[in-house]
């Protein structure tokens, strides 16, 4: 298995933080916050990794060169075309569609635990993908799940209204996806927003009765796609005094 980790966002919501450096390069706590997430992903048992990488990329390549100066194993592809999740991940398809995935974001970061879960539930299920979820008061700024009583995801709606959703489950930003989705990812045409989104592939293969199962998340999470929350990381990832 290996781990893909959508990194190409230039990181608007960061002002200046961003202007010479890409965003997954953005130190927390003395490292870069996409390093913390791949030593937790490694933790948790996967440590080959595939990044999408696109503004100031060479900034991140020379960082982590192959990853043998980390005990990972890195390899990168370029995103130049099309804007989403979905084309981020399709953007991987030639180093990654040989098995099945982990995928991520370079700005969500969580406990090892939680790759873990979805790991676990992945191989329990044997499903064509697992979505962790959080549950938050309301979706309206990520991705709503809905859930049936199969305990399977039966729908799932990106950037939903704000109070017009019946489910308050999130997704969190971490997936396990079979081979299978990059032949869905081709068929995936922009959305209104003008985006290729990864939820309108998932509802394609719910469509076909492909079956998605959550993981659900306990605790620590963050987003930390803003200046604010940088500094909310800073204090969740600081080494721990004994």
């Amino acid at each position: 298995m290996k781990a893909v980790i959508l990194a190409a966002g230039k990181g608007t919501r960061m002002g200046t933080l961003t202007q010479d450096i890409p965003k997954p390069m953005i130190p927390v706590a003395g490292k870069p916050v996409v390093e913390h997430i791949m030593r937790r992903i490694a933790e948790a048992g996967v440590d080959e990794f595939v990044l999408v990488v696109g503004y100031l990329s060479e900034k991140i390549k020379s960082y982590f060169g192959d990853g043998s100066g980390f005990d990972f194993r890195v390899s990168y592809s370029e995103q130049w075309e099309g804007y989403g999740t979905g084309a981020a991940l399709m953007a991987a398809r030639e180093l990654a569609a040989d098995g099945p995935v982990l995928m991520t974001f370079a700005d969500v970061i969580t406990s090892v635990r939680t790759y873990k879960d979805a790991l676990s539930t992945y191989s329990k299920r044997r499903g064509a993908g697992v979505v962790t979820l959080n549950w938050v008061e309301d979706p309206y700024t990520g991705a709503a799940v809905l859930i049936d009583e199969d305990q399977r995801i039966c729908k799932i709606i990106e950037k939903p209204p704000k109070g017009e959703v019946p489910s308050r489950w999130n997704s969190a930003g971490i997936f396990v996806f079979e081979p299978v989705i990059f032949e869905y990812l081709e068929r995936l045409t922009p959305s209104w927003r003008g985006e290729y989104e990864l939820a309108d592939v998932l509802n394609y293969m719910i469509g076909d009765r492909l079956p998605i199962y959550p993981s659900y998340l306990e605790g620590e999470w963050m987003d930390v796609g803003s200046v604010e929350a940088i500094t909310a990381a800073e204090k969740l990832l600081a080494p721990r005094e004994d």
